[in-house]
């Protein structure tokens, strides 16, 4: 599609090359590069002195031969950034990325110049279907098996360290002694002293049955088989004659859950309490995952029924920020080892088709939230902050100050308004319970 403007003397070309792409054609008349020119000259005439000239007095033609280029560029350079801005006012194009100049063509003196230029722009959406669909809502009901689960974490993240009477299992801490018996040629038979925990797969399973036939202070000579899956392929299916030596060896004592322990987490007098502040959390969490994961199964019936495209720069903003790679104010990038690179290209790429359906998602939301006036008011935001305020026991104007610092009121503003377009879609569809 293209679409020939004149803005003032602007001769301007317009193609859309997708749907999210512009491409401007834009041609300068000969009387504004003169303009132009005559002021880059009349610069560089005031800023340099030539012999047997005074200062700003220097002939144009001796001007020209001596400064001709430079003059050139910057009046190529001036034309296209005036003629840029003002080709985007004239149509009210809205460019989301820095425009790309390509193919210049100008032949010099006061000719013409006239130029292409590139971007992108915000996606236009047409959502003529948004209400019809049938989801459903995971479960998000909390058993006792999942708190017992969280119990038993933090039990674990409390325990303590004894020292192992008898022999060891999988989970406790051994220190070892290790010798090869009959060493490869030219490698020295040395013992080495190993720590680590049995059960993680840091030794090969046949030298964890042989640490396990000990106590602390016993050794004893095993032959060992290297698995068929060991890392080292030379060392697959091989077999070794060790002489192992279990120095120490510790295991975890794990709390009692009592009320001992329910007091060291916090202001928890009981078990029972303890356990009803983890239900409470476990189902925040289950509530929240389950909204999520139906307002995106909402959202991409919606994206599936009003097809539309992301511009590529959008999506690899998004990417920037996700991997962590985002260029500086002058759009530099960090500089990275050839490795980092490879693996955050391979993430980009791994990662694109879910950016590309997030940020549909995020648009559509911005869509309907400016087309049926859902975006959240400033009272919507004022009872936000007094309910914060009331709950931790603070005033609401100390809670807006720390919003404000902390730079959380957009995201509570955005929170808002994100609610309010799916209460507005969930009374036009239908959400089932999982």
């Amino acid at each position: 599609m293209s679409d020939t403007t004149v803005s003032t003397d602007l001769r301007i070309d317009v193609q859309e090359s997708g749907s999210c792409t512009r491409k401007l054609t834009v041609t300068v008349p000969r009387e504004r590069v003169r303009r132009v020119r005559q002021s880059v000259s009349a610069r560089i005439a005031g800023s340099v002195r030539m012999p047997g000239f005074r200062k700003g007095k220097t002939p144009a033609n001796l001007l020209e031969r001596q400064f001709g280029p430079a003059i050139e560029q910057e009046t190529i350079e001036r034309v296209i950034q005036e003629a840029y801005r003002e080709a985007l006012q004239s149509g009210a194009h809205e460019p989301i990325n820095q425009g790309a100049v390509d193919n210049v063509r100008y032949e010099g003196g006061d000719n013409e110049i006239s130029f292409d230029v590139e971007f992108e722009v915000q996606p236009t959406l047409d959502l003529s279907r948004v209400e019809g669909f049938v989801v459903e809502r995971p479960g998000d009901t909390i058993g006792d098996e999942e708190i017992d689960s969280v119990l038993e974490r933090l039990r674990q993240d409390r325990a303590e360290q004894q020292p192992l009477e008898g022999r060891p299992d999988y989970g406790d801490v051994v220190m070892v002694q290790i010798t090869q018996l009959d060493p490869a040629e030219g490698e020295e038979s040395e013992p080495r002293a190993y720590r680590f925990e049995l059960g993680e797969g840091q030794a090969i399973p046949d030298i964890e049955a042989a640490i396990m036939t000990l106590a602390p202070g016993e050794e004893g000579e095993f032959t060992v088989t290297f698995p068929e899956d060991f890392a080292d392929e030379a060392q697959r299916g091989k077999q070794e004659r060790l002489h192992i030596r279990l120095n120490e060896g510790q295991r975890r004592q794990l709390p009692a859950l009592d009320e001992e322990f329910a007091r060291g987490l916090g202001d928890f007098e009981t078990v029972d309490a303890l356990r009803e502040q983890v239900r409470t959390g476990l189902q925040e969490d289950a509530t929240r995952r389950a909204d999520q994961a139906m307002r995106d199964a909402l959202l991409g019936q919606i994206v599936d029924a009003n097809p539309f495209d992301v511009p590529a720069s959008m999506v690899d903003r998004y990417l920037d920020f996700m991997t962590g790679d985002v260029p500086d104010q002058n759009g530099k990038r960090r500089a990275r080892g050839a490795d980092e690179q490879e693996r955050i290209s391979q993430l980009r790429t791994f990662m694109r088709p879910q950016a590309e359906a997030a940020l549909k998602r995020m648009l559509v939301v911005e869509h309907l939230a400016d087309r049926e006036g859902l975006r959240a008011t400033a009272d919507d935001v004022d009872a936000r902050v007094e309910a914060l305020a009331e709950q931790h026991g603070r005033s609401a104007s100390e809670v807006w100050v720390e919003l404000e610092r902390s730079g959380q009121m957009q995201q509570m503003e955005a929170e808002i308004t994100e609610e309010r377009v799916f209460e507005h879609l969930r009374a036009q569809n239908t959400v089932s319970q999982g």
